[in-house]
């Protein structure tokens, strides 16, 4: 499958967090950026909800990145636009290891 890779044009970070021990020795939570990358952003789909009498907006949105050196988790957030993206699922691009394409899920209230 051919891909432009000038289609990369969105700079997104990805993080995880971590736990470590505040000075009172409190476990707090740490975001750490694990990667900055190129991608392209695609919205794949979305849908207004309403829970518990709250309206919520879920976006399921692509990112589509060149396969990176470090290990890509189901724990790691994406931020893009001032945006915090939960990954659903990692997958390789047309299986030639060049590409990856993350799935996520940006749920707003």
């Amino acid at each position: 499958m051919q891909f432009n890779p000038g289609k990369l044009n969105k700079k997104i970070d990805i993080s995880e967090f971590t736990l470590t021990k505040d000075s009172d020795g409190f476990e707090t939570k740490v975001e750490t950026t694990v990667l900055s990358i190129w991608a392209q952003v695609t919205n794949t789909s979305g849908t207004e909800l309403i829970k518990q009498n709250s309206d919520f907006s879920e976006i399921n949105t692509r990112f589509l990145i060149r396969t990176p050196k470090v290990d890509l988790t189901k724990d790691m957030i994406i931020k893009f636009g001032g945006k915090s993206y939960e990954i659903e699922y990692i997958n390789d691009y047309s299986y030639d290891r060049k590409y990856t394409e993350i799935m996520t899920k940006l749920v707003e209230k």
